[in-house]
Protein backbone atom coordinates (compact mmCIF):
# COMPACT_ATOMS: atom_id res chain seq x y z
CA UNK A 1 0.00 0.00 0.00
CA UNK A 2 1.13 3.62 -1.10
CA UNK A 3 2.83 4.89 2.01
CA UNK A 4 3.59 2.45 4.18
CA UNK A 5 7.32 2.62 4.33
CA UNK A 6 7.46 6.22 5.42
CA UNK A 7 4.20 5.57 7.96
CA UNK A 8 5.69 2.39 9.03
CA UNK A 9 9.05 3.41 9.76
CA UNK A 10 7.77 7.02 11.61
CA UNK A 11 5.96 4.88 13.57
CA UNK A 12 8.86 2.14 14.17
CA UNK A 13 11.33 4.44 14.92
CA UNK A 14 9.09 7.05 17.68
CA UNK A 15 10.87 7.67 20.63
CA UNK A 16 10.31 4.71 23.50
CA UNK A 17 8.09 6.10 26.44
CA UNK A 18 8.65 6.76 29.97
CA UNK A 19 6.83 4.19 31.96
CA UNK A 20 3.24 5.23 33.04
CA UNK A 21 2.62 5.75 36.92
CA UNK A 22 -0.02 2.66 36.00
CA UNK A 23 -1.86 0.88 34.19
CA UNK A 24 -4.82 3.33 34.98
CA UNK A 25 -3.26 5.75 34.45
CA UNK A 26 -2.10 4.95 30.81
CA UNK A 27 -5.50 3.27 29.93
CA UNK A 28 -7.11 6.90 31.08
CA UNK A 29 -4.76 8.54 28.86
CA UNK A 30 -5.93 6.48 25.76
CA UNK A 31 -9.57 7.14 26.47
CA UNK A 32 -8.50 10.90 26.53
CA UNK A 33 -6.97 11.14 23.39
CA UNK A 34 -9.24 8.84 21.40
CA UNK A 35 -12.45 11.44 23.10
CA UNK A 36 -10.37 14.20 21.40
CA UNK A 37 -9.68 12.42 18.07
CA UNK A 38 -13.28 11.37 17.91
CA UNK A 39 -14.60 14.83 17.98
CA UNK A 40 -11.71 15.53 15.17
CA UNK A 41 -12.99 12.98 13.31
CA UNK A 42 -11.15 9.51 14.08
CA UNK A 43 -13.25 6.38 13.70
CA UNK A 44 -11.61 3.20 14.59
CA UNK A 45 -10.65 0.55 17.33
CA UNK A 46 -8.11 -0.44 19.76
CA UNK A 47 -7.28 -3.47 21.51
CA UNK A 48 -4.58 -4.16 24.25
CA UNK A 49 -3.43 -7.24 25.83
CA UNK A 50 -1.30 -8.45 28.84
CA UNK A 51 0.12 -11.59 29.77
CA UNK A 52 -2.98 -13.14 27.61
CA UNK A 53 -5.59 -10.84 28.98
CA UNK A 54 -7.57 -8.09 27.33
CA UNK A 55 -7.20 -4.73 28.82
CA UNK A 56 -8.78 -2.74 26.57
CA UNK A 57 -11.08 -3.61 23.57
CA UNK A 58 -12.85 -0.61 21.91
CA UNK A 59 -14.25 0.88 19.19
CA UNK A 60 -14.79 4.92 19.30
CA UNK A 61 -16.40 7.13 16.84
CA UNK A 62 -18.44 5.94 13.41
CA UNK A 63 -17.05 3.30 11.09
CA UNK A 64 -19.94 5.08 8.83
CA UNK A 65 -20.91 8.50 9.23
CA UNK A 66 -23.56 8.78 6.94
CA UNK A 67 -25.25 6.05 8.47
CA UNK A 68 -24.29 6.39 12.00
CA UNK A 69 -22.70 2.74 12.34
CA UNK A 70 -20.34 2.64 15.75
CA UNK A 71 -17.29 1.55 14.97
CA UNK A 72 -16.15 -1.52 17.19
CA UNK A 73 -13.50 -3.89 17.30
CA UNK A 74 -15.76 -6.50 15.10
CA UNK A 75 -15.99 -3.99 12.61
CA UNK A 76 -13.82 -4.85 9.39
CA UNK A 77 -11.15 -2.24 7.95
CA UNK A 78 -8.14 -2.46 6.25
CA UNK A 79 -5.31 -3.61 7.80
CA UNK A 80 -3.05 -2.57 4.74
CA UNK A 81 0.16 -3.72 4.90
CA UNK A 82 -0.26 -5.87 7.42
CA UNK A 83 -1.15 -8.07 4.94
CA UNK A 84 2.54 -8.59 4.51
CA UNK A 85 2.76 -10.92 7.24
CA UNK A 86 0.18 -13.27 6.23
CA UNK A 87 2.06 -13.52 2.73
CA UNK A 88 5.15 -14.06 4.41
CA UNK A 89 3.22 -16.95 6.15
CA UNK A 90 2.00 -18.23 3.98
CA UNK A 91 5.22 -18.91 1.78
CA UNK A 92 7.36 -20.52 5.38
CA UNK A 93 4.46 -23.16 5.35
CA UNK A 94 4.93 -23.84 1.74
CA UNK A 95 8.82 -23.96 2.52
CA UNK A 96 8.46 -26.36 5.68
CA UNK A 97 6.05 -28.32 3.48
CA UNK A 98 9.13 -28.60 1.12
CA UNK A 99 7.35 -26.64 -1.64
CA UNK A 100 9.33 -23.82 -1.43
CA UNK A 101 13.22 -23.17 -1.56
CA UNK A 102 14.14 -19.47 -0.19
CA UNK A 103 17.40 -19.58 -1.76
CA UNK A 104 15.61 -19.82 -5.08
CA UNK A 105 14.71 -16.98 -7.42
CA UNK A 106 11.24 -16.33 -7.88
CA UNK A 107 11.76 -17.12 -12.03
CA UNK A 108 12.51 -20.66 -10.62
CA UNK A 109 8.98 -21.05 -9.50
CA UNK A 110 7.59 -18.74 -12.09
CA UNK A 111 8.70 -19.86 -15.41
CA UNK A 112 9.31 -17.28 -18.36
CA UNK A 113 8.76 -14.55 -15.10
CA UNK A 114 10.99 -11.02 -16.63
CA UNK A 115 13.92 -10.41 -15.00
CA UNK A 116 16.09 -8.42 -13.24
CA UNK A 117 12.87 -9.40 -10.00
CA UNK A 118 12.73 -12.58 -11.42
CA UNK A 119 16.40 -13.39 -10.69
CA UNK A 120 15.25 -12.31 -6.41
CA UNK A 121 15.83 -14.68 -4.38
CA UNK A 122 12.66 -15.47 -1.94
CA UNK A 123 14.54 -14.40 0.94
CA UNK A 124 15.00 -11.10 -0.56
CA UNK A 125 11.83 -10.68 -1.58
CA UNK A 126 10.77 -11.40 1.85
CA UNK A 127 12.80 -8.99 3.56
CA UNK A 128 12.62 -5.83 0.53
CA UNK A 129 16.55 -6.81 -0.21
CA UNK A 130 15.92 -7.56 -3.68
CA UNK A 131 16.38 -4.12 -4.94
CA UNK A 132 13.02 -3.74 -6.78
CA UNK A 133 11.22 -1.09 -7.22
CA UNK A 134 8.22 -0.16 -4.78
CA UNK A 135 5.57 -0.76 -7.37
CA UNK A 136 4.26 -1.32 -10.95
CA UNK A 137 1.55 1.87 -10.36
CA UNK A 138 -1.31 3.21 -8.35
CA UNK A 139 -3.06 0.06 -6.10
CA UNK A 140 -6.28 1.44 -8.28
CA UNK A 141 -4.61 0.37 -11.58
CA UNK A 142 -5.61 -2.73 -13.82
CA UNK A 143 -2.33 -5.06 -13.22
CA UNK A 144 -2.69 -8.12 -14.05
CA UNK A 145 -1.14 -11.67 -13.43
CA UNK A 146 0.56 -12.02 -16.77
CA UNK A 147 1.50 -7.60 -16.37
CA UNK A 148 3.20 -8.53 -12.85
CA UNK A 149 5.48 -11.50 -14.03
CA UNK A 150 6.13 -9.64 -18.32
CA UNK A 151 5.88 -5.90 -18.11
CA UNK A 152 6.24 -5.12 -14.15
CA UNK A 153 9.06 -7.62 -13.20
CA UNK A 154 11.01 -6.25 -16.52
CA UNK A 155 11.15 -3.10 -14.82
CA UNK A 156 15.11 -1.96 -14.38
CA UNK A 157 15.75 -2.60 -10.23
CA UNK A 158 16.14 0.70 -7.93
CA UNK A 159 18.75 -0.09 -6.19
CA UNK A 160 21.86 -3.08 -6.46
CA UNK A 161 20.67 -6.95 -5.03
CA UNK A 162 20.68 -6.99 -1.50
CA UNK A 163 19.88 -3.37 -0.65
CA UNK A 164 16.93 -2.54 1.71
CA UNK A 165 14.28 -1.05 -0.21
CA UNK A 166 11.02 -1.78 0.45
CA UNK A 167 8.76 -3.12 -2.36
CA UNK A 168 5.11 -3.60 -2.14
CA UNK A 169 5.72 -5.25 -5.93
CA UNK A 170 8.13 -8.03 -3.80
CA UNK A 171 5.35 -9.42 -1.77
CA UNK A 172 2.97 -9.13 -5.11
CA UNK A 173 5.33 -11.99 -6.58
CA UNK A 174 5.54 -14.18 -3.39
CA UNK A 175 1.75 -14.13 -3.96
CA UNK A 176 2.10 -15.53 -7.40
CA UNK A 177 4.39 -18.02 -6.22
CA UNK A 178 2.18 -19.22 -3.43
CA UNK A 179 -0.31 -20.04 -6.01
CA UNK A 180 1.33 -21.30 -8.13
CA UNK A 181 2.82 -23.91 -5.70
CA UNK A 182 -0.10 -24.73 -4.34
CA UNK A 183 -2.91 -24.81 -7.31
CA UNK A 184 -4.81 -22.18 -5.14
CA UNK A 185 -5.33 -18.24 -5.55
CA UNK A 186 -3.53 -16.92 -2.64
CA UNK A 187 -6.24 -15.75 -0.97
CA UNK A 188 -8.10 -19.37 -0.69
CA UNK A 189 -4.85 -20.62 0.54
CA UNK A 190 -4.70 -17.95 3.21
CA UNK A 191 -8.45 -19.07 4.28
CA UNK A 192 -7.77 -22.57 4.44
CA UNK A 193 -4.17 -22.76 5.75
CA UNK A 194 -3.95 -19.24 8.17
CA UNK A 195 -7.80 -17.75 9.10
CA UNK A 196 -9.81 -20.78 9.34
CA UNK A 197 -7.67 -23.02 11.32
CA UNK A 198 -6.65 -19.68 13.61
CA UNK A 199 -10.41 -18.91 13.54
CA UNK A 200 -10.59 -15.51 11.94
CA UNK A 201 -13.83 -15.56 10.61
CA UNK A 202 -14.22 -11.70 10.04
CA UNK A 203 -11.10 -11.42 7.48
CA UNK A 204 -10.82 -11.62 3.29
CA UNK A 205 -9.79 -10.06 0.51
CA UNK A 206 -12.83 -10.37 -2.05
CA UNK A 207 -14.84 -12.74 -0.41
CA UNK A 208 -16.36 -12.79 2.73
CA UNK A 209 -18.66 -15.42 4.40
CA UNK A 210 -21.54 -14.06 6.83
CA UNK A 211 -20.76 -10.24 6.47
CA UNK A 212 -22.70 -7.46 4.09
CA UNK A 213 -21.67 -3.89 3.60
CA UNK A 214 -22.75 -2.62 6.90
CA UNK A 215 -20.20 -4.58 8.72
CA UNK A 216 -17.45 -2.80 6.93
CA UNK A 217 -15.52 0.39 7.58
CA UNK A 218 -15.84 3.10 5.20
CA UNK A 219 -12.81 5.55 4.94
CA UNK A 220 -12.50 9.49 5.46
CA UNK A 221 -9.51 11.51 4.01
CA UNK A 222 -10.22 15.04 4.20
CA UNK A 223 -14.05 14.49 5.61
CA UNK A 224 -14.38 13.25 2.20
CA UNK A 225 -15.46 9.16 2.01
CA UNK A 226 -13.16 7.14 -0.30
CA UNK A 227 -13.72 4.57 -2.42
CA UNK A 228 -14.85 1.09 -0.25
CA UNK A 229 -11.69 -1.91 -0.85
CA UNK A 230 -14.49 -4.13 -1.42
CA UNK A 231 -16.00 -2.02 -4.35
CA UNK A 232 -12.35 -1.06 -5.82
CA UNK A 233 -11.68 -5.04 -6.19
CA UNK A 234 -14.77 -5.62 -7.44
CA UNK A 235 -14.19 -2.99 -10.22
CA UNK A 236 -10.59 -4.43 -11.14
CA UNK A 237 -12.07 -7.93 -11.15
CA UNK A 238 -9.04 -9.68 -10.34
CA UNK A 239 -6.66 -7.41 -12.04
CA UNK A 240 -5.79 -6.38 -8.63
CA UNK A 241 -2.00 -7.66 -8.82
CA UNK A 242 -1.09 -3.76 -7.89
CA UNK A 243 -2.43 -5.58 -4.01
CA UNK A 244 -2.08 -9.04 -4.34
CA UNK A 245 -0.26 -10.22 -1.58
CA UNK A 246 1.06 -6.86 -0.52
CA UNK A 247 -2.32 -5.13 0.51
CA UNK A 248 -5.85 -4.94 0.17
CA UNK A 249 -6.64 -7.45 3.56
CA UNK A 250 -9.56 -6.37 5.67
CA UNK A 251 -9.71 -7.80 9.01
CA UNK A 252 -11.67 -7.04 12.08
CA UNK A 253 -9.37 -5.77 15.42
CA UNK A 254 -10.66 -9.22 17.21
CA UNK A 255 -9.51 -10.89 14.59
CA UNK A 256 -6.11 -9.36 14.16
CA UNK A 257 -5.87 -10.37 18.15
CA UNK A 258 -6.65 -14.11 16.99
CA UNK A 259 -3.50 -13.51 14.69
CA UNK A 260 -1.28 -12.28 17.21
CA UNK A 261 -2.36 -15.22 19.35
CA UNK A 262 -1.52 -17.83 17.07
CA UNK A 263 1.57 -15.95 16.33
CA UNK A 264 2.92 -16.00 19.96
CA UNK A 265 2.14 -19.60 20.52
CA UNK A 266 -1.47 -18.36 23.09
CA UNK A 267 -3.46 -20.74 19.64
CA UNK A 268 -2.99 -23.31 17.82
CA UNK A 269 -2.42 -22.66 13.81
CA UNK A 270 0.50 -21.31 13.39
CA UNK A 271 3.68 -23.58 14.25
CA UNK A 272 6.35 -21.94 16.46
CA UNK A 273 8.94 -22.78 13.81
CA UNK A 274 7.42 -21.19 11.11
CA UNK A 275 6.45 -17.74 13.78
CA UNK A 276 10.48 -18.25 15.04
CA UNK A 277 11.08 -17.46 11.54
CA UNK A 278 9.09 -14.58 10.81
CA UNK A 279 9.95 -12.87 13.78
CA UNK A 280 13.90 -13.25 13.84
CA UNK A 281 16.06 -10.53 12.61
CA UNK A 282 17.02 -11.16 8.71
CA UNK A 283 18.88 -8.41 7.26
CA UNK A 284 19.22 -4.68 8.43
CA UNK A 285 17.04 -1.50 8.30
CA UNK A 286 20.02 0.82 10.02
CA UNK A 287 20.02 1.54 13.19
CA UNK A 288 18.49 -1.14 15.60
CA UNK A 289 15.63 -1.96 13.39
CA UNK A 290 16.21 -5.33 11.10
CA UNK A 291 13.48 -7.27 8.53
CA UNK A 292 12.10 -10.18 9.83
CA UNK A 293 9.66 -12.06 7.09
CA UNK A 294 6.57 -10.14 6.94
CA UNK A 295 7.39 -8.42 9.85
CA UNK A 296 9.92 -5.68 11.60
CA UNK A 297 12.02 -6.47 14.83
CA UNK A 298 13.52 -3.38 16.68
CA UNK A 299 16.18 -4.52 19.03
CA UNK A 300 16.81 -3.24 23.07
CA UNK A 301 20.55 -2.32 24.29
CA UNK A 302 20.74 -6.36 24.77
CA UNK A 303 20.17 -6.94 20.92
CA UNK A 304 17.19 -8.69 21.63
CA UNK A 305 14.06 -8.03 20.09
CA UNK A 306 11.81 -5.90 22.05
CA UNK A 307 8.72 -5.19 19.85
CA UNK A 308 7.73 -6.55 16.35
CA UNK A 309 4.99 -5.74 14.30
CA UNK A 310 3.93 -3.57 10.91
CA UNK A 311 1.96 -1.10 9.79
CA UNK A 312 -0.47 -0.58 7.16
CA UNK A 313 -1.47 2.47 4.93
CA UNK A 314 -3.41 3.53 2.27
CA UNK A 315 -3.25 7.04 2.77
CA UNK A 316 -6.75 7.13 4.30
CA UNK A 317 -6.78 3.85 6.98
CA UNK A 318 -3.87 3.30 9.11
CA UNK A 319 -3.46 0.35 11.00
CA UNK A 320 -0.54 -0.85 13.62
CA UNK A 321 -0.01 -4.11 15.37
CA UNK A 322 2.43 -4.48 17.79
CA UNK A 323 3.97 -7.20 20.25
CA UNK A 324 6.48 -6.47 22.97
CA UNK A 325 7.57 -10.17 22.94
CA UNK A 326 9.80 -10.11 26.48
CA UNK A 327 7.24 -8.70 28.25
CA UNK A 328 3.90 -10.12 26.42
CA UNK A 329 2.05 -7.13 25.88
CA UNK A 330 0.14 -6.55 21.97
CA UNK A 331 -1.46 -3.86 20.47
CA UNK A 332 -3.79 -3.29 17.41
CA UNK A 333 -4.84 -0.18 16.36
CA UNK A 334 -6.32 0.87 13.43
CA UNK A 335 -8.76 4.30 12.26
CA UNK A 336 -10.06 5.62 9.15
CA UNK A 337 -9.80 9.46 9.29
CA UNK A 338 -6.43 9.91 7.56
CA UNK A 339 -2.85 8.64 8.01
CA UNK A 340 -1.97 11.82 9.31
CA UNK A 341 -4.99 11.69 12.14
CA UNK A 342 -4.61 7.99 13.06
CA UNK A 343 -1.39 8.11 13.52
CA UNK A 344 -0.44 10.42 16.78
CA UNK A 345 -3.59 8.36 18.12
CA UNK A 346 -1.05 4.93 17.37
CA UNK A 347 1.72 6.96 19.08
CA UNK A 348 -0.18 7.47 22.14
CA UNK A 349 -1.15 3.72 22.32
CA UNK A 350 2.28 3.00 21.86
CA UNK A 351 3.20 4.89 24.27
CA UNK A 352 0.73 3.30 27.06
CA UNK A 353 1.81 0.00 26.27
CA UNK A 354 5.79 0.68 26.80
CA UNK A 355 4.99 2.31 29.85
CA UNK A 356 2.56 -1.34 30.80
CA UNK A 357 5.60 -3.50 29.59
CA UNK A 358 7.71 -1.09 31.71
CA UNK A 359 10.15 -0.46 28.78
CA UNK A 360 12.40 2.35 29.57
CA UNK A 361 14.99 4.46 27.17
CA UNK A 362 17.81 3.45 29.00
CA UNK A 363 16.67 -0.41 27.82
CA UNK A 364 16.93 -0.06 24.36
CA UNK A 365 19.33 0.83 21.93
CA UNK A 366 19.87 4.70 20.66
CA UNK A 367 18.07 6.28 17.31
CA UNK A 368 20.77 6.13 14.55
CA UNK A 369 21.39 10.48 14.19
CA UNK A 370 20.30 11.85 11.22
CA UNK A 371 22.73 12.76 8.69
Amino acid sequence: MKALVVAAMLVMSAPAAVAADSKTDALAAIDAKLTDAVSKGFGGAILLEQKGQIILSRGYGFADRENKIPFTPETIAQIGSITKSMTALAVLGLAQAGKLDLEKPAKYYLPGAADPAGSATLHQLLTHHGGLIDACGEDEERVSLNDLLHKCMARPLAYAPGTDHYSNMGYSILAAIVEKVSGKSWEQYLREHIWQPIGMTRTGFRRFDNANPRDFALGYRNDKRQTPMFELLNTLDGDDWNLHGNGGIEASTLDMERFYRALSGKLPGIPRDIAAQMTTPREPMGGEAWEGYGLFVRLDAKNRPYRIGFSGSDGTFFSYFGWLPQQDVFLYVVGNNGEDNVKPVVGTVLHAALGIAGITPDMLQPAPEKK
